[in-house]
């Protein structure tokens, strides 16, 4: 019994994905092993920015399970690296439990222990750029848009974990406090009332592909921060896509009578 070219083709583009699913996880150790962007939380700016984290983009996820897996902020600029994502360090997908959802933000500084009201704080080596004031942190020239960055901890005292914060979030942050530094970090903006422990984390972002969650945003609704960028862009690989499918590929029966039509024209001449 013969397949039907269509059934093959079908059952190819299958394994396919299965492969790419199969090798995805096993690349993260995740399942699933990537997430959609829904918010622009980490964009960098309103449009569509190449190389950073867009609404629509879809991130692959690196499960971790210690906390020294995660390269903060505070780390990767003391050692000059990675930038991912347009900015030092580590970008973490983690289990907000205050907001009951995932949450895709930059893992801006662990909190390993406490000397009375003082963080103690991983990789902090009285940098330039650093400071701490009792249970305050101060961070200079943080982010795209060269912010000075405090993180108020007093109501974390005695918590150990992860400081977290949106890049887009400090850029554009309105908690202006005396002396030009502003407050963006989760912890102290309403997105997070406790530090991430490793437990919440569901891994590291370590690559992605750009705008093709837009098509389920688009079917969820979630469409608001969704850059206009990406928007026609989608709309143009979906048109694309129908074009395609409805252009006539070339039958065969077709070339095989055009064959026995010159043979037979051929035979006429001959005759002639």
């Amino acid at each position: 019994m013969k397949l039907n070219k269509g059934i093959i083709q079908g059952i190819s583009a299958l394994l396919v994905v299965v492969l790419l699913l199969g090798a995805a996880y096993a690349y993260t150790d995740n399942w699933p092993p990537a997430v959609i962007v829904e918010s622009k939380s980490m964009q960098h700016g309103n449009g569509f920015t190449f190389g950073v984290i867009n609404t629509g983009d879809i991130v692959g996820v690196k499960k971790i399970d210690n906390f020294n897996q995660v390269i903060t902020y505070v780390q990767a600029r003391t050692q000059g690296s990675p930038i991912d994502y347009g900015d030092y360090g580590d970008v973490i997908v983690y289990k907000n439990y205050y907001l009951g959802e995932l949450v895709i933000h930059r893992a801006i500084l662990y909190i390993e222990g406490w000397k009375g009201t003082t963080p103690i704080i991983y990789y902090f080596k009285n940098q330039s750029w650093m400071s701490i004031n009792g249970s305050n942190v101060i961070i200079k020239d943080v982010g795209y848009a060269h912010r000075n960055l405090i993180i108020e901890l007093s109501q974390y005292i005695g918590e150990k974990g992860f400081v977290t914060m949106g890049d887009y979030n400090l850029a554009n942050s309105p908690f202006l406090i005396s002396g030009n530094y502003y407050l963006a970090a989760d912890q102290n903006v309403g997105i997070d009332n406790s530090l991430v422990n490793v437990s919440q984390i569901m891994g590291v972002a370590v690559g992605y592909i750009p705008i093709l969650g837009v098509l389920k945003l688009w079917v969820t609704g979630k469409t608001t921060y969704i850059p206009m960028e990406s928007n026609i862009v989608m709309a143009f690989v979906i048109a694309a896509i129908i074009i395609y499918a409805l252009i006539p590929s070339p039958k065969k029966g077709n070339e095989k009578s055009k064959k026995n039509i010159k043979i037979k024209n051929k035979d006429v001449k001959k005759k002639g």
